[in-house]
């Protein structure tokens, strides 16, 4: 017999995976469908991964509303789901009278006793390497960096050890209705049943409420350009350093990351859907917002390059809708910055408008919270002894740059969700992430993969459908495409 969910929830970035976790507290049947092959491979992926504080609230929007509401929510992260947001605390930076006015309005905004307006030499205390040509900087030490992967992975570890239910591979064309009460999500692989769906699936979610018949204005996407360097640099930036913002973004800024590497941008460019595809003229534009404000920025220890999409509506504002066709379906469009900080919010706010297009939400007895894999390179001498202790492939580090050992690759390979690309691992325990980015280990990590999931070589993928590692022997591939003489 065809099983019937109470939700369904298209997309498995950060706020679809928010929602099944916050949903996954209540006696519900939950199932998340996903085109891909794994959690966070659209928007959620690439971004700067700030916690944005209240004082970059943006007033009188829904994004504002969903931010505030989502604030609360990290302490219960982190008992909850053992995630620990770095605090790293942010300085916005003024050069003018005018960008002065603006950090004494994030002052009003944010409303902290303990935030504060410095001088160039009092910032300096806190980030020697600033621009001497800036003249006073707003200090919030509330501010917090996460991996955006790790906090999207952990809403979905916590969501499955509750229940919820995760397809992958699953492209959802559009809806039907079944006896007026059930919603039929379609899918090239099957159709499935929901009393309520939510569509947060990203740069589709438009398209999407399109198609069930609902007016919603398109999506432009935009792209941005980040430069990551190396770990050697950990400590050059301490803070979260922000420009005053534009009309259109929040401008390039610097900021470390919760792993130890320092981060710059994004800057802000039109672009098509899918096109994450860096340029010579977009990293340039990186690098000049970066050294405006930390001149001796030291490009020369880049190890990665890479770009994020943002989905944007003609309001700039989230716009969280039901459906008129479909009263029990859910759309979720225009979710950009910051959209990484409001999901516990807007995981909140989806449960309630659920509660009013009926939907019963009955507390389970228990909740099971998720504990977090240690990660080898974050332990001391006597904890790495224990775990080596416990089983001899914490002793066996597969990537050196991170100190990633078998046990952490298998790991994560057997987890849920689990890694079933070479990305899917990168992202989940940063093997392939380091210095050398995958020069040592991608020459061990095939056969490790290839037996712990039982497939062949031709078989890798290393982020997608169609993104095969290797094709074939190399003679034999050599020789099934050569040239008769």
């Amino acid at each position: 017999m065809k099983k019937i969910y109470d939700v369904i929830i298209i997309g498995g970035g950060v706020v679809g995976c928010a929602i099944a976790w916050f949903l996954s507290r209540f006696n519900l049947e939950i199932l998340l469908l996903e085109r891909e092959l794994d959690v966070c491979c659209g928007i959620s992926k690439a971004n700067t991964g700030i916690i944005h504080s209240r004082s970059y609230l943006t007033p009188e929007t829904v994004k504002g509303e969903l931010h505030q509401r989502a604030l609360p929510w990290f302490p219960k992260i982190e008992k909850e789901l053992d995630f620990h947001p770095l605090v790293t605390g942010a300085l916005t930076v003024a050069f003018n009278r005018d960008d002065l006015n603006y950090l004494k309005s994030l002052k009003k905004i944010g409303k902290y006793d303990d935030t504060e307006i410095l001088s160039l030499q009092e910032s300096q205390i806190l980030e020697p390497n600033l621009s001497d040509r800036i003249i006073a900087t707003y200090y919030d030490p509330h501010a917090m960096v996460v991996s955006p992967f790790r906090l999207t992975l952990a809403f979905a570890e916590g969501a499955a050890l509750n229940g919820v239910e995760f397809q992958f591979n699953r492209l959802v064309e559009g809806f039907d209705l079944k006896n007026s009460k059930k919603i039929i999500v379609k899918t090239p692989n099957e159709n499935y049943e929901a009393f309520f769906v939510v569509n947060a699936a990203g740069l589709s979610s438009t398209k999407l409420a399109q198609q069930s018949g609902d007016q919603v204005p398109t999506l432009s996407a935009f792209k941005g350009e980040y430069i990551l360097l190396d770990k050697e640099n950990q400590g050059f930036v301490k803070n979260i350093i922000y420009p005053v913002p534009s009309l259109v973004s929040k401008g390039i800024l610097v900021s470390p990351t919760p792993e130890g590497n320092i981060l710059a941008g994004p800057n802000f460019e039109s672009c098509y859907d899918d096109d994450t595809s860096t340029t010579f003229q977009g990293l340039n534009e990186v690098r000049a917002g970066a050294q405006k404000l930390i001149p001796r920025f030291p490009f020369d220890q880049t190890i990665q390059i890479f770009a994020g999409i943002r989905p944007t509506l003609p309001e700039r504002d989230f716009l969280i809708f039901v459906s008129k066709k479909y009263p029990g379906l859910i759309h979720l469009c225009g979710i950009e910055s910051p959209g990484l900080t409001a999901s516990p919010g807007i995981a909140e706010y989806v449960g309630e408008l659920l509660i009013q297009q009926g939907l019963s939400l009955k507390e389970k007895d228990q909740i099971i919270f998720r504990k977090a894999f240690p990660v080898f390179h974050d332990c001391d001498w006597k904890k790495r002894e224990d775990l080596i202790a416990q089983n001899p492939d914490w002793g066996h580090i597969v990537c050196r740059c991170e100190e990633v050992t078998l046990a952490e690759v298998k790991y994560a390979l057997n987890m849920n969700p689990p890694a079933r690309t070479m990305d899917g691992l990168k992202r989940r325990i940063r093997v392939t992430a380091g210095r050398c980015q995958g020069s040592f280990c991608q020459m061990h990590l095939p056969s490790i993969v290839m037996n712990q999931l039982n497939i062949s070589i031709q078989d890798l993928l290393k982020s997608g459908k169609n993104s095969n590692l290797f094709v074939g022997e190399t003679k034999k591939v050599v020789n099934a495409h050569a040239t008769p003489h």
